[in-house]
């Protein structure tokens, strides 16, 4: 085959490449745990502590926090979780890797079953911040931000952050007709 036969196979591939990139890119950037429509109600942007030294300032402001589950506790007037605040990471899931900053009180006039809501699963909310309430860990009085809530997601122990995982892989050899490119899905 021609030297330029080669070079314009070589410039499709690239061309292929490319265009994968700009379709993927635009498929992946903004995969989220949350919906959209939830997100967009978020006005709070502040830090956790901020929220925790003073709930009731914030109060009527939505904000979004995540955490692992301490306790679920269902009444006739609905249902309480009480949940270990994490940083959020990529995909507004609960960064394993940073340290807690307090506790704050998921409040829903709904039913949620401790069965679903188990202690130790890694949640999201986005809830509207209702004022705090003042609770026993241990002999410490804690002030616990209370929020109402608007979105919960729950995360499996080994989701990534949910919405499909891309990769994208392009090589380029230096011999002969070396060079490639790859693409996957997966969900």
């Amino acid at each position: 085959m021609s030297t330029l036969a080669n070079g314009y196979r070589r410039g499709i591939g690239l061309v292929a490449a490319v265009m994968l990139c700009v379709c993927t890119g635009g498929m992946t950037g903004c995969v989220s745990g949350i919906s959209d429509y939830s997100r967009a109600m978020v006005t709070y942007q502040g830090p956790f502590d901020d929220l925790q030294r003073a709930p009731d300032r914030h109060r009527g402001q939505v904000a979004i926090l995540g955490g692992r589950i301490v306790e679920t506790t269902p009444s006739a007037a609905g249902t309480e979780i009480m949940v270990l605040q994490l940083p959020l990471g990529t995909r507004d899931k609960p960064a394993l890797d940073k340290a807690s900053e307090g506790r704050f009180l998921i409040v829903s006039p709904e039913f949620l079953d401790p069965a679903a809501y188990r202690k130790l699963t890694l949640i999201t909310v986005v809830g509207e911040v209702a004022g705090h309430e003042v609770r026993q860990v241990g002999d410490y009085a804690y002030t616990l931000p209370v929020l109402q809530p608007i979105e919960i997601k729950q995360w499996a122990s080994n989701d990534g952050g949910g919405g499909p995982a891309v990769h994208l892989g392009i090589g380029h050899g230096t011999r002969g007709s070396g060079g490639g490119a790859g693409f996957g899905i997966s969900f």
